[in-house]
């Protein structure tokens, strides 16, 4: 699917103001993004109430934002699960709502993925697909979020951090990337969550704040009202040319 993006939020972090995620969020609608938001728990206007959906308002069709609970397939056997449910994270292998949020965002809509939840095969109906059952465990925001980026086939994942933002602003490419988890970064779940949607077939990865977001997907990469950190699958430069990315994650 053309230009569309998976929205998340930094695990620990959450956009001082809810509403300002929104704005970005209708900004990117408005340059022909289409957007699947999956909403920090702990935000503002986030939750299944659908306060986030309504933050967004009306799309330039008059379509508003569907708020959705997605449901994330996991392994019975995977060994995460022998931990505690708190401490367990569990590798999402598919979002079983997928082909309808890829519908909605293909019909206009935004999405906003107001919950989600683990559940493991319970078996098949009588002639036709499989059953599932909730899972005790607790899920990795940002393996969830790229898991539902790679089902959708979309090229660009995003994490929204708080007003700080990251702590390296620039570009870089997959294999920058990677060797800076050696070090154990700021943010890296976020980062290895990018790694790994690139090397499947994304094409970009951005970790940012609320505000700056429209400005990080531009076709420009123009400097926004905050930094962010690009992440690409290539990149077109020298190797001579990279940022010292140990300078600022380390």
């Amino acid at each position: 699917m053309a230009r569309t993006v998976v929205v998340a939020g930094c695990a620990g972090q959450q956009p001082a103001d809810g509403l300002a995620l929104a704005r970005s969020v209708r900004a990117l609608a408005d340059t022909g993004w289409a957007t699947v938001l999956v909403a920090p728990p702990a935000m503002p206007y986030a939750g299944p109430d659908g306060r986030l959906a309504l933050a967004l308002g009306e799309s330039r069709s008059g379509r508003r934002a569907v708020p959705v609970t997605a449901h994330l397939l996991i392994d019975p056997l995977d060994p995460a699960l022998a931990q505690p449910p708190a401490l367990s994270r569990p590798e999402p292998l598919a979002v079983l709502e997928a082909e309808a949020i890829g519908a909605l965002l293909g019909s206009g809509f935004a999405v906003v993925v107001a919950e989600q939840i683990p559940v493991v095969p319970e078996g098949s109906t009588s002639g036709s697909g499989s059953i599932y059952r909730p899972a005790g465990a607790t899920l990795d925001g940002a393996a969830c979020a790229r898991r539902l980026a790679g089902d959708l086939g979309g090229g660009v994942l995003a994490f929204v951090t708080g007003d700080d933002g990251p702590p390296f602003a620039g570009d870089i490419d997959h294999r920058d990337a990677e060797r800076a988890l050696d070090a154990d970064p700021p943010y890296a779940a976020e980062l290895a969550a990018a790694v790994r949607f690139l090397r499947a077939g994304g094409v970009l990865a951005v970790i940012t704040t609320a505000a700056a977001l429209p400005a990080a997907l531009s076709s420009t990469g123009a400097a926004g009202p905050g930094p962010a950190l690009r992440i690409h699958r290539t990149l077109a430069r020298r190797r001579a040319e990279a940022p010292a990315l140990a300078a600022g994650w380390c």
